[in-house]
């Protein structure tokens, strides 16, 4: 077995994941394809929150369809049921240009507050893209929320 590969592989994902670019995990994105995902502060998995902090995001995919507006959601998954996260400006168009033609690159990025009154508990955090019924984009990644 060749020793370089294997350390090759791990030195990658040490860099991957010093660089706070996260594991992407889908959920369902119907209008675009996900090319990656970079959450701060997020050294680790699960994504280490600290409360009264602010967690950003910044998605790059590749649109699939056209749209015209879209909206953000943001929700903690607790036991399978969905807890919003509230976001200061739901309009997505507000954090990416619009409209969006199929094939265009786009960069989105948004932010939530990690608010102090949260409790301490891990979660998985689901963030959504919608326009009207359809899905854009989805994706989950694991959270620690701190004191």
């Amino acid at each position: 077995m060749n020793f370089f590969l294997p350390s090759a592989i791990v030195f990658l994902g040490i860099v991957l994941v010093g660089a706070d670019k996260i594991p992407i995990h889908d959920c369902g994105s119907k209008l675009a394809k996900i090319t990656s995902i970079d959450v701060q502060p997020c050294p680790t998995i699960p994504c280490p929150f600290k409360k009264g902090s602010t967690a950003n995001v910044t998605v790059e995919f590749e649109a699939s369809a056209s749209f015209t507006s879209a909206e953000s959601s943001v929700h903690g998954i607790l036991g399978g049921i969905p807890v919003r996260f509230p976001l200061k400006v739901k309009d997505a168009c507000n954090n990416m240009k619009c409209p969006i033609k199929s094939g265009d690159k786009v960069l989105y990025k948004n932010s939530v507050a990690v608010r102090k009154e949260y409790p301490t508990i891990g979660v998985v955090v689901k963030w959504e893209i919608v326009t009207g019924k359809d899905e854009v984009l989805c994706f989950t990644v694991p959270v620690k929320i701190l004191s």
